[in-house]
């Protein structure tokens, strides 16, 4: 309530906004009974959500869970569907819709979009306008709306540059200068003779930093965390971070891969200005699982004990999922490498566990169907995820352990995957 309120006064107010509450505090939620009070309060008017294709039906699905008697189109698909779509939306009628759609279409259909006079743009996973010079940000900017409100779970970026992208998009007239907002923090390291004041001079212009930045911040960003809304209200997670030596297969590719001999072996381009980027890669996939540079001879489709006992990881692995499932719990797995989730349905198909599997080449209508499916049904055991593709507001929250099979490059990407089981997440 406390943040339905404030979203309230920032349209009464006619300012933009960040809605910035930690990953798992109910983003969705307060801004679904933000819109349907505007509803209520006056029906009239266009408003529209975008968000990630990965979380186009989660959107609706929420909005027919906690506001039924709210009207939602989901505005995706071919040229000709989205045309036959515009042709009936009236947005001065009382039983008016509200338009769900992904940033894709925002940038397809910009030319019609753009010229509708929105009275709230919502955009979900807002920290993607981060990027200032991205096309998204460029064509949003052009978007005719009363209000903007940008969701993020990270509010607060990597440099002050960044920052000034999201308060460019939300005031561009206050913050329209990235040299002159970058001037507000300057500070000028006078030269003394205490021996100090180098470690003092850094902390005193950090300290002001983080004052100016929470001042300049206040009036436009709401931002909760969990530690603090949640106390004893939920149970205790528990993270394990579990080791494991390479197999004897592992150790031969391995050292195969750092000889240079990889190209001649399994067939892998190692040549050219990009050869230690590629010998980063093939070691990362003797790790995470040899048969990713080669699999064993055998029958062509035919899954056997090799597909564990080569791999230290998988040996692992399967000794944890034998117990898990003895035990009743629902488990997700996360790994960077799509290709490596291929191995883990033919792991999981020759164990028989029951799984689904969700990645950037999953169709919009199956990501739903198999998140129904993993969260209605007790029989599905696993549900396999690349860790970007399903980072993204994905509701899996039936899940109670969270399994990171190889960790990102940015370790806020793992911590937003884990999110996905977060009220239930035991481990």
């Amino acid at each position: 309530m406390q943040g339905v309120d404030w979203l309230l006064s920032l349209y009464s107010n006619g300012i933009h906004g960040i809605l910035a509450d930690e990953m798992g505090l109910g983003k969705t939620i307060q801004v679904i009974a933000f819109l349907s009070f505007l509803r209520h309060q006056n029906p009239l008017g266009a408003l529209l959500i975008a968000a990630p294709l990965s979380t186009l039906h989660n959107w609706d699905a929420e909005f027919k869970r906690f506001a039924p008697k709210i009207r939602t189109q989901l505005y995706h698909g071919s040229v000709e569907d989205r045309t036959s779509l515009r042709t009936h939306w009236d947005f001065t009628s009382p039983n008016s819709l509200i338009i769900i759609t992904s940033y894709e279409m925002c940038l397809n259909d910009a030319s019609y979009l753009s010229k509708v006079p929105w009275k709230v743009l919502v955009v979900d996973e807002g920290h993607r306008l981060k990027n200032l010079e991205c096309k998204l940000i460029k064509t949003l900017k052009t978007y005719n709306a009363e209000m903007r409100l940008l969701l993020t779970g990270t509010p607060l970026q990597n440099n002050l540059r960044e920052l000034w992208s999201l308060l460019n998009f939300l005031l561009p007239a206050i913050f329209d200068s990235l040299e002159r907002f970058e001037s507000w923090f300057e500070f000028d390291q006078a030269a003394t003779l205490d021996d100090q004041a180098p470690l003092i001079i850094e902390q005193e212009m950090q300290h002001q930093i983080i004052s100016k930045l929470h001042e300049i911040l206040r009036p436009f960003v709401l931002r909760r965390v969990k530690k603090e809304v949640l106390k004893g209200a939920l149970p205790e997670k528990r993270e394990f971070v579990l080791y494991c030596p390479l197999t004897p297969q592992q150790r031969h590719y391995y050292q195969i891969v750092l000889d240079g001999k990889a190209r001649e072996f399994f067939g892998v381009t190692t040549t050219g200005s990009n050869t230690l980027k590629n010998m980063l890669m093939q070691l990362r996939k003797v790790c995470n699982h040899p048969f990713l540079l080669r699999e064993p001879e055998g029958p062509q489709g035919h899954t056997d004990e090799r597909i564990i006992t080569w791999c230290s990881k998988m040996k692992l692995l399967d000794v944890m999922l034998a117990r898990l499932k003895q035990q009743g719990h629902k488990v997700l797995i996360f790994s960077q490498m799509t290709s490596f989730l291929t191995i883990l349905e033919d792991y999981l198909t020759f164990r028989q566990y029951s799984y689904r599997r969700l990645d950037g080449n999953v169709e919009l209508a199956s990501r739903q169907k198999h998140i129904l499916d993993f969260n209605n049904s007790s029989e599905i055991f696993c549900f396999l995820l690349s860790t970007r593709a399903g980072g993204l507001g994905i509701n899996l929250t039936s899940a109670d352990t969270v399994i990171i099979y190889d960790s990102d490059w940015n370790p806020h990407c793992d911590d937003q995957a884990q999110v996905q089981s977060f009220f239930a997440t035991e481990n």
